[in-house]
């Protein structure tokens, strides 16, 4: 639903941004409807289902589980719906309404973590994605408290650079380093690697986050130190993640491994464009160009595990207890590879196109970008819900 509703919303923004506009209330609807929406969502179901496994200790409370969904997700959409039509009362119920649901999340996963018998790379990189969630929510909080009280003052034009840098390095990033520790090498039947990689990308995006959170009202020090130590931590995370792909067993890639690996290489061409955007040196097109790239290859990189991960679930739950009792459809079996096929063309097309028009500063050429993502996204969205209709 999120990501639906983002693509779409892009569609109709696209000339906007393909201006530079990136500061409008229905831009910012749009970002947050894949940040706090899709990618957190995501998260925050992702580590419901998969932390008892991976650190050795049951999730502290379902019931707490299922109420944090209960108010994040209408939270989430009353917030965007508020900031898309300028409705303060609507935003603030929804800023209400989702920072109570996170804050059940981080209590819920918190408590899940201190219980772990080990505390490997990816338990560290969970609980400090977990206090940039928490970071990020206050910066957040603070920015829709100062469209009517103005408290922020001259660091006002850079904070909302910051609230998006600490959540997609402080909370998303170290997110995708400690799950990938698990997903990859199953996934990809991938072991013998080396985790080195894993453990300084953990290291440099947390100190990233930190150094950003703490200095971002510094000129110099505040841009370029954050900037080499996150640039690095990513640098590492793709180095880990190439570690994992060129020690697979499975040497045919199905879709979704495909689309991580492409969405991999998207974060990766964004590193020059950083380097940019930090100088100084870009026009408002290329900043958002860059943004977008980042935004738009983090929203493939989920959409992969998403191919693997939900019919993974769906078989284990359905299929799983049938076992031995008579001929059953692999987990593969489940949605169709040329949907899949399809799903992650429309989706990196998409994305070349969008990038490429935004920072060309070309409008149609924006919206037809988008709209070609968008495609994708839909197509996704029906092949996950196909899934979940699969019965034996």
């Amino acid at each position: 639903m999120f990501l639906c509703l983002a693509a779409a919303g892009a569609v109709v923004q696209a000339p906007m941004l393909a201006l530079g506009g990136y500061s409008t209330m229905p831009v910012l609807a749009v970002v947050h409807l894949l940040t706090l929406g899709w990618f957190t969502t995501s998260i925050m179901g992702a580590l419901y289902q998969f932390l008892p496994v991976a650190v050795g200790a049951p999730v502290a409370s379902e019931r707490v589980a299922h109420a944090s969904f209960a108010l994040y997700v209408p939270g989430v959409l009353a917030f965007t719906a508020g900031l898309a039509t300028n409705r303060p009362m609507l935003l603030l119920a929804g800023v209400t309404a989702l920072v109570l649901g996170a804050l059940s999340f981080l209590g819920n996963v918190a408590v899940t973590l201190r219980r772990a018998p080990k505390r490997d790379v990816l338990w560290w990189s969970l609980a400090w994605a977990l206090t940039f969630l928490a970071v990020t929510l206050l910066l957040g909080a603070s920015l829709s408290a100062n469209l009517h009280l103005a408290f922020l003052g001259v660091v006002r034009p850079i904070a909302p650079g910051a609230h998006l840098h600490i959540a997609l390095a402080g909370w998303v990033l170290l997110s995708m380093v400690g799950v990938s520790q698990r997903l990859f090498p199953m996934f990809l039947l991938s072991h013998g690697g080396s985790d080195r990689y894993a453990v300084w990308a953990m290291r440099l995006s947390a100190a990233g986050a930190g150094a950003l959170a703490l200095l971002h009202h510094v000129p110099i020090a505040g841009r370029w130190l954050p900037a080499l130590l996150i640039g690095a931590g990513v640098v590492a995370f793709l180095l880990q993640s190439r570690e994992y792909y060129a020690h697979r067993h499975r040497k045919q890639l199905d879709a979704g491994m495909r689309l991580a690996a492409l969405a991999l290489g998207g974060l990766a061409s964004a590193l020059p464009l950083a380097v940019v955007v930090v100088a100084g040196l870009a026009s408002p097109r290329v900043q958002v160009a860059y943004v977008a790239l980042v935004l738009m290859s983090v929203c493939a990189f989920v959409v992969a595990h998403y191919f693997k991960i939900v019919p993974f679930l769906v078989w284990n739950h359905r299929f799983g207890p049938l076992a031995g009792t008579r001929p059953l459809p692999r987990v593969s079996d489940l949605y169709s590879a040329r949907g899949a096929r399809l799903a992650v063309a429309l989706l990196v097309t998409g994305t070349v196109v969008f990038v490429a028009a935004v920072a060309l500063g070309s409008g149609v050429g924006a919206r037809l970008g988008a709209s070609v993502f968008a495609a994708g996204a839909l197509v996704t969205a029906g092949q996950m819900l196909a899934i979940s209709r699969r019965t034996p």
